[in-house]
């Protein structure tokens, strides 16, 4: 990957974002009940991770991803760029930095692209789509209703990271997936508190939390003292396959 890999959103486009949030009010939670620590994401940084693909109990390496975090106005801009759909995907999302609700979300894909702003309690957007040997690309538009404040599912580690994680903990939070008709509900519980050792890193104290992603069900390995996310591994039983992603930039 290069060393920009970040795709910002445009200066006009992030002007119509920070207004979006302004019309969500700046303290509006997402689960009022539960208060996010979010301190250590508003200093600019980039986090490599490096993507191991298991079949069948086989590794593979499968290059890396990328995340780029950005602050500025209130906001939180969060890059990511790794391999999908036969080439690469290219995801922008933006969120409260506060509260990490959602704003605005952008994804380029190989044959798809998607736009989505989140204004009170609705996503609307477009979704652009090209299949192979097509001309002419469709075109949908969206307006799903949310029924609330919600996370973006591109920032589930960093929501899941900025949690209060403790022994016993757990929470239902609202995650928007475009493709399962908007607002879902996951399941979020501390496992277990355990050692991880990666190369770069050594061995670290983690929180083992599971997250309830429906068809792919992940764990996120959170560093106990720095709350930086040090693994992810989703599971995904329809196709007999995991992948998982191993932070590979050192931890400031």
């Amino acid at each position: 990957m290069p060393v920009n890999v970040f795709v910002s959103l445009p200066a006009l486009a992030l002007a119509v974002v920070a207004a979006c949030a302004r019309a969500q009010g700046r303290a509006a939670s997402v689960v009022p009940s539960i208060a996010l620590h979010t301190e250590g994401i508003s200093t600019p940084d980039t986090i490599v991770y490096r993507r191991t693909i298991t079949r069948s109990g086989v590794d593979s390496v499968a290059g890396t991803r990328t995340v780029t975090l950005r602050a500025a106005g209130g906001l939180l801009e969060v890059g990511q760029r790794f391999p999908g759909g036969g080439g690469e995907i290219v995801d922008t999302a933006v969120a409260n930095l506060g509260t990490l609700r959602a704003v605005a979300h952008r994804s380029h894909q190989p044959t798809r692209t998607m736009r989505f702003d989140f204004v009170g309690d609705v996503a609307q957007g477009l979704v652009t789509s090209r299949s192979a040997g097509d001309s002419i690309a469709r075109v949908d538009t969206v307006h799903q209703a949310l029924g609330g404040a919600i996370y973006d599912s591109n920032v589930i580690e960093l929501v899941v990271a900025s949690l209060p994680l403790a022994p016993q903990f757990s929470a239902e939070l609202p995650f928007f997936i475009y493709e399962r008709g908007g607002r879902v509900q996951m399941q979020v519980a501390v496992r277990e508190r355990a050692m991880l050792s990666l190369p770069v890193i050594g061995q670290r104290e983690t929180w083992v939390v599971a997250v309830g992603v429906p068809g792919a069900p992940a764990t996120v390995w959170v560093d106990t003292r720095t709350r930086a996310v040090l693994r992810v591994r989703y599971d995904i039983a329809a196709r007999a396959m995991s992948f998982t992603d191993d932070r590979a930039t050192p931890l400031r």
